[in-house]
């Protein structure tokens, strides 16, 4: 999510529904070309410099996908139920959950919709027996990165520690090479209580 943190006036969470939609939102393809518009506009912004120019966070197949299998969490306005912003939600062991591809439209940044999705993803994992959260965060390593010293901050307040720096080329073959250049891949944990 770009920027989500910023001190700016967005929609209040009381104004959104948050929920995994049904399945058969996934042969929407209205609605799932506006929840892969709305993380392509925000990694461009996230991911600027890191990736080669081009490079696409998502498509309409991996969303749909995503919708299919109930892992992306979806807020919408309740008035219209128009998606405003999608958080991915899986579970990668017995005990532990993950989020990713956490993304808002940048009308209803900063507002607390991008917390309310964490919590979301948080309490679902949490309700599947999950007791830590994980989720990674790219970082370039030779240029400051605006955008992610912010969410990494943004993170922490949420009371994510990192705990690892890995090799995205190890996590993410068929990513790495579309790197625009060095990075450093920090995973962060946090105790779900």
């Amino acid at each position: 999510m770009s920027d989500s943190m910023r001190d700016s006036p967005g929609t209040s969470p009381e104004a959104i529904s948050i929920s995994f939609p049904d399945v058969s939102s996934a042969g929407d393809a209205d609605f799932v070309a506006a929840l892969v518009d709305i993380v392509q506009v925000a990694y461009s912004e996230a991911e600027e410099g890191i990736f080669v120019p081009g490079y696409q966070r998502t498509n309409s197949a991996e969303v749909a996908r995503l919708i299919r299998d109930g892992q992306l969490a979806v807020a919408c306005l309740k008035e219209g139920m128009k998606p405003v912003g999608c958080i991915m939600v899986r579970i990668i062991s017995p005990d532990r959950g993950n989020f990713g591809m956490l993304a808002l439209d940048a009308a209803h940044r900063g507002g607390g919709v991008g917390r309310q999705l964490v919590l979301f993803a948080e309490g679902s994992c949490r309700d599947k027996g999950c007791t830590v959260m994980h989720l990674e965060l790219l970082v370039p390593t030779t240029f400051n990165h605006g955008s992610k010293e912010r969410m990494q901050a943004w993170y922490m307040r949420m009371g994510y520690r990192i705990v690892q720096l890995a090799q995205f080329g190890q996590g993410y073959p068929a990513l790495a090479p579309l790197l625009a250049g060095p990075t450093e891949y920090r995973i962060f944990e946090k105790a779900l209580a």
